[in-house]
């Protein structure tokens, strides 16, 4: 989304700004009276309100009477800022308040004006921030743009990308690949470690200038970031305190809370002891981002699995185990991890997530890696992919390549344990599984896939039942072995006919296509199968009920 910088004097001058969108950024920039001790520190006093806030308030159109207060962050020097996104059209106000003289009764105007559809279509993220669907008999099992136009969360992780090091051309490659391909969310460390001094009490602004740029350009192309500004360290409270913690989290607000971001409370350890901070710290730290935030985007958490070091104590493949009736958590997580058998794992964890009362969507935000060529083989990824998504999952996430680590010429990763492909050879952002993941992204894309529920048992004779369905008119099978299966059409009357369409999910394409009569268990035989073709392959059914 286009960055607005909208300037004003520090003795309260009002300055017009340019008109801007909805969802556009906003910036306004204050000057304060003097450099304070420590500004970082200052203006975010623990249990206390912000140094300096700015007050946005819609005098008419649809933003009439809508008020937003945001807390003002340091930028450098004397330099405080506050950024707003604009949820409506018509004209705001806006007012600066602070005991720092220099940061108080600055004012100003902004005209908001529409977006036309075809500039939504262009860029979905001009739909706003996402939010958990609200209204019809799926509430709370997919997300939504602001304008209620539903959000398929398929997700790329971008672990590493705020090191040093990074060229800006090499985030601008990934972001425009990953928003051809079909990808909604990049999932981002916004961590201290390299975006705050070790004593965590002053930011890197020239990183974090950095980073915020790629932010906006991920925006730009569509995309959805996935914040996660802290990550797991055994014995993490030896190092930082819980004042630290909730300061790096206010501030990581105040900075990119008018981007379109998702807030990620913590990760990797489990949240009954992560990094020596018990539970209750933990459920109180989400409040804090809930109640921080002026916009209210949905907040979740990065759980650790079973097997996994910092997840032994608390074993919890989903953060629907623990935290699902917590209410600033809007949605779960899972990360099953890296093995085949734990990509085994993702329907179970997914179905039984699916059953916990309230609704909530469910994404697997780390799955199994597509780390080099072949391991684990893009089969594998879309397994994890589509049994998610038919188990009733919002969406999926995908890792791998160079990627996942940002292995770059230019900021070269440490191989570690992971079997990282070393070499710049090959182009690793075009690995099967990342082109598996595209195809999915235009296939569902192409459907309501927000109305399907998950029905296996409309499935039978076949030992993978995964079934996503609108009883008697649309139904989506991931067939993993191919061969031969039976669907239960008998929602519908006898008379009613349907299409059906076979896609070769290997090479991304369609394959045949065929008829087949209501009222009763249709047979379908995959366009392969042993013994003419000796290697299995994974296929995708779509039956459709046929227009009169």
């Amino acid at each position: 989304m286009a960055l607005l910088v909208v300037a004003t004097l520090a003795f309260g001058l009002a300055v017009r700004a340019q008109p801007t969108h909805p969802w556009e950024v906003v910036e306004i920039t204050l000057e304060a009276s003097g450099e304070h001790t420590n500004a970082y520190v200052q203006g975010l006093p623990d249990h206390h309100a912000p140094l300096a806030q700015v007050t946005f308030t819609g005098t008419s159109g649809a933003a009439r009477d809508v008020h937003y207060t945001l807390p003002a962050f340091w930028d450098g020097g004397k330099t405080w800022k506050a950024r707003f996104a604009p949820p409506a059209p018509g004209e705001w106000s806006w007012s600066s308040a602070s005991k720092d003289p220099g940061l108080a009764a600055a004012t100003g105007k902004i005209t908001v004006a529409e977006w036309t559809e075809a500039e939504k279509q262009a860029n979905p993220a001009r739909r706003g921030f996402i939010r958990v669907s609200q209204k019809g008999p799926r509430a709370g099992r997919y997300f939504e743009y602001a304008d209620g136009t539903p959000f398929l969360w398929i997700g790329d992780t971008w672990w590493n990308w705020t090191k040093r090091g990074i060229l800006f051309s090499s985030f601008q490659k990934l972001a425009d690949d990953r928003a051809a391909k079909g990808f909604t969310v990049g999932q981002v460390f916004f961590s201290p470690n390299g975006l705050l001094n070790r004593a965590y009490d002053s930011p890197n602004l020239e990183q974090i200038h950095r980073v915020e740029a790629m932010i906006a350009y991920a925006n730009s192309k569509g995309i959805t970031v996935w914040i996660h500004p802290w990550w797991s360290r055994e014995r993490l409270n030896e190092r930082v305190s819980e004042e630290q913690m909730r300061r790096w989290w206010r501030y990581v607000i105040a900075r990119l809370g008018a981007y379109n971001v998702i807030w990620t409370l913590a990760g990797e350890y489990n949240m009954n002891n992560y990094g020596g901070f018990g539970l209750p710290f933990w459920k109180d730290l989400g409040a804090v981002v809930k109640n921080e935030d002026p916009y209210r985007r949905i907040v979740s958490a990065h759980p650790t699995p079973p097997g996994w070091s910092g997840g032994a104590d608390a074993p919890q493949w989903s953060t629907g185990e623990v935290l699902h009736s917590e209410p600033w958590l809007d949605y779960n997580q899972s990360q099953v991890g890296h093995a085949r058998w734990r990509n085994e794992m993702i329907p179970l964890v997914i179905a039984a997530d699916y059953a916990r009362q309230p609704a909530k969507p469910t994404v697997v935000t780390e799955p199994w890696y597509e780390f080099i060529a072949g391991n684990p083989p893009a089969m594998d990824i879309r397994y994890g992919a589509w049994t998610a998504f038919l188990s009733g999952a919002a969406g999926h996430s995908y890792g791998g390549g160079h990627v996942w680590w940002a292995h770059l010429p230019e900021s070269p990763a440490s191989q570690d344990s992971w079997p990282l492909e070393k070499s710049f050879e090959t182009n690793t952002l075009d690995y099967p599984g990342a082109r598996s993941m595209g195809f999915m992204a235009k296939f569902l894309g192409s459907l309501p896939w927000w109305k399907l529920e998950p029905h296996p048992e409309m499935v039978s004779e076949y030992p993978a039942p995964f079934c996503g369905a609108i009883p008697g008119d649309l139904y989506v099978l991931y067939v993993r072995y191919g061969g031969r299966l039976k669907v239960d059409l008998r929602p519908s009357q006898a008379t009613a006919r349907f299409e059906y369409t076979w896609f070769d999910l290997e090479q991304s394409k369609e394959r045949s296509r065929g008829k087949v009569n209501g009222g009763a268990a249709a047979e379908f035989h995959t366009p392969e199968d042993y013994p003419g073709n000796l290697l299995f392959k994974d296929w995708l059914l779509h039956i459709r009920r046929a227009e009169p």
